[in-house]
């Protein structure tokens, strides 16, 4: 995970937070005795953050949703269509229906595991997109 300096760019600090939830949904899933269902909604919470941050460098103050497909629509049409390449939807349902017990089946360590690979494809898209905007002055 590469530092990110929290006060040089806007959606910075949400970037970093989104780095943080990613790396426990990480260590989550790598264990047994925690409930997968854990590291599913750090996963999305990863995402969710990484995706606020690019709606926060692009001037947009982000909606409190945790909806990612409609946060990634705000975007720009090239970012749009590079998420829309990741199952927002499958990380989505573990921030809403997979807070309740009956609202979703019961986690699995293959859901936990999905899910940290959706969440990690969500923040390198992220990290490049924040990357790009630095080396092009932000246009």
């Amino acid at each position: 995970m590469a530092e990110v300096d929290s006060t040089r760019e806007p959606g910075q600090r949400w970037l970093r937070w989104a780095d943080e939830d990613l790396v426990a949904a990480k260590h989550s899933a790598a264990y047994a005795d925690v409930a997968p269902r854990v590291a599913c909604g750090l996963a999305q919470q990863a995402a969710e953050k990484a995706i606020k941050a690019l709606l926060v460098a692009s001037d947009m103050d982000p909606p409190k949703s945790h909806n990612l497909l409609r946060l990634a629509r705000m975007l720009t049409e090239d970012r749009v269509r590079l998420l829309l390449e990741v199952d927002l939807e499958e990380l989505t349902r573990w921030a809403i229906e997979g807070r309740y017990p009956e609202d979703l089946d019961e986690a699995t360590a293959n859901d936990a595991t999905r899910a940290v690979e959706l969440a990690r494809q969500v923040t390198a898209l992220a990290h490049r997109a924040l990357e790009e905007d630095t080396t092009d002055g932000g246009k």
